[in-house]
């Protein structure tokens, strides 16, 4: 199913649309630097200034690229900063590791921290495995593959991956053991494209089974997301909004790329199609 070949998939073109995914649950935050450079948010109100970890990663991955075209300084200090943030708030759960939230999240009625997210997890490990190619410091690769193994445990037991069946998973936006899954469709798509990047990297096994099972999810399930001129965001009745919709397009163009899965290409060219009559 997955195509052997070397595929590059342009991450700074996929951070471009649809991927503030998790990074302001209220209208109006703003992204602050800390001592570091490491990007936190204001929420404002009784959340405040806080450590979200997927803007913590994504900002970091925006560096990472920054200094492969450019060989900026600061951008591989402030891409550094990021990797060493996630070596040091990684919460060890045994035999794999969490980026937690210390935060409520207030949209789907709200979820209580601790939470988790695919879309972090898989976005962390993408970024130290960046980390370990720069330096060579094996804490970097270590805790990527301790962190993908939150892929091997289901959603019910802490894990960030769903079981739907045999041979197919979904990785959740929002992860937490009794909150409703959401079956947010951008957080499953650009969180296999994350874990195809890491198994191209590390040749995990893990993320093979992970990248297959998701794909078999997104074959079967791929028409639950098509609203008739539009494309849903979640499971929940939630319309997608523009850039959530083109990033959709985007990323199950890249996937039919690697995959060569023909429901795929046939869903990223008729979302595109609603795209270009709706826009």
């Amino acid at each position: 199913m997955v195509a052997r070949s070397r595929i590059y998939i342009s991450l700074l073109c996929v951070l471009a649309i649809g991927i503030a995914i998790m990074a302001r649950p209220n209208v109006g935050a703003e992204p602050v630097p800390d001592e570091n450079g490491v990007m936190m948010y204001n929420y404002g109100g009784s959340i405040g200034t806080v450590y979200n970890p997927k803007v913590v990663a994504q900002q970091g991955i925006q560096n990472y690229e920054s200094y492969q075209l450019t060989g900026e300084p600061r951008a591989r200090k402030a891409f550094m900063s990021a990797a060493n943030w996630l070596l040091a708030h990684s919460v060890d759960k045994g035999n794999y590791s969490l980026w937690e939230y210390d935060f409520r999240w207030q949209s789907y009625g709200g979820v209580l921290p601790p939470y988790a997210s695919a879309l972090a997890q898989a976005e962390g490990i993408y970024l130290l495995v960046r980390a370990h190619n720069i330096t060579g410091d094996e804490r970097y690769l270590a805790e990527a593959k301790k962190a993908f193994g939150a892929f091997m445990v289901d959603y019910d037991n802490g894990g960030v991956a769903s079981e739907e069946g045999r041979d197919s998973i979904f990785l959740q936006l929002l992860a937490k053991p009794g909150f409703q899954k959401t079956y947010v469709l951008n957080g499953h798509t650009n969180s296999l494209l994350y874990i195809w990047k890491y198994y191209e990297y590390t040749h995990d096994y893990r993320a093979l089974i992970v990248f297959g099972k998701g794909i078999n999810w997104l074959v079967s399930n791929l028409y639950k997301y098509d609203a008739g001129d539009w494309s849903y965001y979640d499971q929940m009745g939630n319309r997608a909004r523009d850039n959530y919709h083109l990033g959709q397009v985007m990323q199950l163009s890249k996937l039919y790329e690697i995959t060569s899965e023909p429901a795929l290409k046939e869903y990223s060219d008729r979302f595109a199609a609603y795209a270009k009559e709706g826009l």
